[in-house]
C-alpha cells in the first residue's frame, strides 16, 4: 500500500480564493484511497498548533509539521527537532531590535507577545479556534522552538536578510510573500519536508517508490523530489513544477480529487 503526503496551503486549500476547508471531492477520494488500505498524512510548514479542525480529519494517519521538524504518527509524536538556543535567542534579539513582530513554534504551542496585533490578525485570518499562547517564559520557549517566524514588511526585511546572512549561524531562512503578508520563516538547514516523511515511511514500512507526494511552493522541493511520484498543483511555483513527476490542475480546479481518483489499489 502507498502512503500519500499533502501540503496544506495552495494544495488541500486555497484560502487567497476563498477555499478554506478541504473540498469534499477531495474528502470522498481521501476517504476510497485510506479504505483501500493506503496511508495518508500531512506534510506542512504550519506547526501543530495551526492544524485547526477542519484539517485534522480522522484520515489523516500521520502529520509532518514545521517542515519536517515534528512528525506525529496516531496521535503521538516519534519525532520532534528542537533549533539550537543560541540561534533562537539571536534571532530573538534581533526581531526586537528591529521592531518586527514574530511568534516561536514549538510541537504543541505558537507563543506570541500579545500585543503583537499585526501578526495575530494575519494568522487568525484562515485558522479558526485560539491558536496562540500569550502567558510564558520567553528563554524557556526559544529553548523548545522547532521554527520562528516574523512579519519582516519593508525595511525590516532587507536589514534581516543581511543581518542573517552576516551572522552566518547556518540556518535556513526563508522569505514569503504569504498573500501580501511578509513571512521570515527561520527552521533549521537539517530540517525539510522529506525528513518528516522518511520517518512516516520508515513507521508504515513504506518504499519511496510507493509514495506520493503532494505540492504547490519552494518548501516542498525536497518532499516532491524524495517521492516515488511527486505532483505539483496546477497553481504551483514554476520551479517545483519543474521537479514535479506530474503537474495536476490547480486547486480551484478541483485537480487534487481528480488525480487522486486515478489511483488504485
Amino acid at each position: 500500500m502507498a502512503t500519500l503526503f499533502f501540503d496544506i496551503d495552495g494544495t488541500l486549500i486555497d484560502g487567497h480564493n476563498g477555499i478554506t476547508s478541504i473540498p469534499l471531492t477531495v474528502v470522498a477520494q481521501l476517504e476510497r484511497l485510506h479504505g483501500l488500505g493506503h496511508k495518508l498524512a500531512i506534510c506542512s510548514g504550519r506547526p501543530f498548533a495551526m492544524i485547526d479542525a477542519r484539517l485534522r480529519l480522522p484520515l489523516f494517519d500521520a502529520y509532518v509539521m514545521c517542515n519536517g521538524a515534528h512528525v506525529m504518527v496516531d496521535g503521538n509524536t516519534i519525532f520532534a527537532s528542537t533549533m539550537d538556543y543560541e540561534v533562537t535567542r539571536y534571532y530573538a534579539n534581533l526581531f526586537e531590535r528591529l521592531g518586527c513582530e514574530y511568534m516561536v513554534e514549538t510541537t504543541k504551542h505558537i507563543y506570541l507577545n500579545r500585543d503583537y496585533g499585526g501578526i495575530q490578525a494575519f494568522f487568525r485570518s484562515f485558522n479558526s479556534g485560539n491558536i496562540f499562547t500569550f502567558d510564558f517564559e520567553r528563554d524557556d520557549v526559544l529553548r523548545r522552538a522547532l521554527k520562528l517566524e516574523a512579519d519582516v514588511a519593508g525595511e525590516c526585511r532587507e536589514r534581516l536578510l543581511a543581518e542573517a546572512k552576516s551572522a552566518g549561524l547556518g540556518y535556513t531562512v526563508n522569505v514569503d510573500n504569504n498573500g501580501g503578508y511578509n513571512v521570515f520563516e527561520l527552521y533549521s538547514p537539517t530540517m525539510s519536508k522529506a525528513v518528516g516523511m522518511q520517518k512516516v515511511m520508515e513507521r508504515f514500512g513504506t518504499p519511496r517508490q510507493e509514495c506520493y507526494a503532494f505540492g504547490d511552493g519552494a518548501n516542498d522541493l525536497e518532499m516532491i523530489r524524495f517521492a516515488g511520484t511527486g505532483v505539483a498543483m496546477g497553481n504551483a511555483c514554476d520551479e517545483l513544477k519543474a521537479q514535479a513527476d506530474v503537474v495536476c490542475k490547480s486547486v480551484v480546479e478541483d485537480g487534487l480529487a481528480a488525480y487522486l481518483a486515478t489511483i488504485d489499489a
